[in-house]
C-alpha cells in the first residue's frame, strides 16, 4: 500500500506518494482546482502501467541496451520491469509544511544495467512552485536519465483545451523502435512547432504528440534551471511554467491511455536527458555518470494564474 506526504503553501497542495517517489496531486487552493490527472480512484496497477507521476529511471525514455551475454538488444523504456517508478521508495527525511524526500536503491545488473546506484528524490512546495531535484550516484559507469513523469490538466478535460508553448527549435529523429538516433528534425513550419503558443488541438481532435524537443537552453553548472516550456488552459487562466536544468523535454499527450482512463485527457512534460543518449554521439558523454560520481538535476514547476481568463482561441 503507497503513503502518501502533503506539502501545502498559500497556493498549491502537493500530495506525493512513496510508490515511485511519485506526484500524485496538486491542487490550486484558491479555487480547489485538480491540476494533474485525478488518481484517487486507480489502482497501483494502473497507476504503474503508464507511470503516472512517478520518478522515472534508472533512464527515462527509450533506451537501446546491448546484451553482452547473449549478443543481442533491447529496448528499454524508462528501466522497463526494473523502473523506478515501479519502486516502494524510502522516506528519507520530511518536513510536512515545505520539502519530502526520499530514496532508493538497485543493484549491479538490476535492468540489465551496471552499477550499485543510489536514487534521491527532494521536492519542495515554495508558494506557486513545486521544485523536484533529482539526484544518483553509481560505483560503476552507467546510463542515468531521470525525470517526474507527472500527467498535467490544469482542470482541462483533454488536452484539446490546453495551448503549448516550449523554447526548441528541434526534436530528436528516431528509428523504427523509437530510440533517439542522435539526428534532429528541424520543427519550425511544421505540425510540431511550438515555438510560439498553439493550441493542441487539431483539425482531427487533439495533437498526438510523443516527441522529445532538444531544448534551446545551454547546459548551465549548478542547478540554475531555465525557462523551457509554458502550458496554459486559456479557460480557466491557469499556467504551467515548466523550468529545468535538463536538455530535452519529453511532450507526451497521452494518446495511448486506456480504460478506466481517456487518451488525450492530459499532458506529460518529462524533462529529461537525451533519450537514447549513451548510444549516438550528441550526448553520449553526458548521458554516462562516471564511477565514484554523482550527478543532480532540477525541474520546477510554477503555477500562474492569469487576471482575466483569455477567450481567444489560438489556432492549431
Amino acid at each position: 500500500m503507497s503513503h502518501f506526504n502533503n506539502l501545502e503553501s498559500s497556493t498549491l497542495g502537493v500530495t506525493l506518494s512513496d510508490r515511485g517517489a511519485g506526484l500524485a496531486q496538486m491542487v490550486f487552493r484558491g479555487r480547489n482546482i485538480k491540476l494533474l490527472l485525478d488518481t484517487s480512484e486507480l489502482t497501483t496497477d494502473v497507476i504503474d502501467q503508464f507511470c503516472i507521476g512517478g520518478t522515472v529511471g534508472p533512464y527515462a525514455g527509450r533506451l537501446r541496451n546491448e546484451n553482452e551475454s547473449f549478443g543481442d538488444a533491447s529496448v528499454l523504456l524508462h528501466g522497463s520491469d526494473t523502473g523506478l517508478h515501479l519502486v516502494n521508495w524510502q522516506l528519507r527525511q520530511t518536513d510536512h509544511a515545505t520539502t519530502v524526500s526520499y530514496a532508493t536503491n538497485l543493484k549491479h545488473g538490476d535492468g540489465g544495467l551496471p552499477g550499485d546506484r543510489d536514487f534521491f528524490v527532494r521536492y519542495t512546495l515554495e508558494n506557486d512552485c513545486l521544485i523536484i531535484d533529482l539526484a544518483a550516484a553509481s560505483n560503476r559507469d552507467t546510463p542515468i536519465s531521470l525525470t517526474n513523469h507527472a500527467y498535467f490538466t490544469l482542470g482541462a478535460q483533454s488536452v484539446g483545451d490546453l495551448a503549448l508553448q516550449i523554447n526548441a527549435n528541434s526534436v530528436l529523429e528516431t528509428d523504427s523502435l523509437q530510440c533517439a538516433t542522435g539526428g534532429l528534425l528541424p520543427v519550425v513550419d511544421t505540425d510540431l512547432d511550438f515555438t510560439r503558443q498553439r493550441s493542441l488541438a487539431g483539425a482531427q481532435g487533439p495533437l498526438e504528440l510523443d516527441h522529445s524537443y532538444k531544448l534551446n537552453s545551454a547546459v548551465r553548472a549548478g542547478l540554475v534551471p531555465h525557462h523551457v516550456a509554458t502550458l496554459s488552459n486559456l479557460i480557466n487562466g491557469l499556467s504551467l511554467n515548466v523550468s529545468t536544468t535538463q536538455p530535452c523535454l519529453q511532450v507526451y499527450t497521452a494518446s495511448q491511455l486506456s480504460t478506466p482512463l481517456r487518451p488525450y485527457s492530459a499532458i506529460c512534460l518529462e524533462a529529461q536527458g537525451f533519450p537514447n543518449g549513451p548510444n549516438h554521439t550528441l550526448s553520449h558523454d553526458e548521458s554516462i555518470l562516471r564511477a565514484g560520481h554523482s550527478v543532480s538535476q532540477r525541474i520546477v514547476y510554477q503555477i500562474t494564474e492569469a487576471l482575466e481568463a483569455d477567450p481567444i482561441s489560438l489556432a492549431g
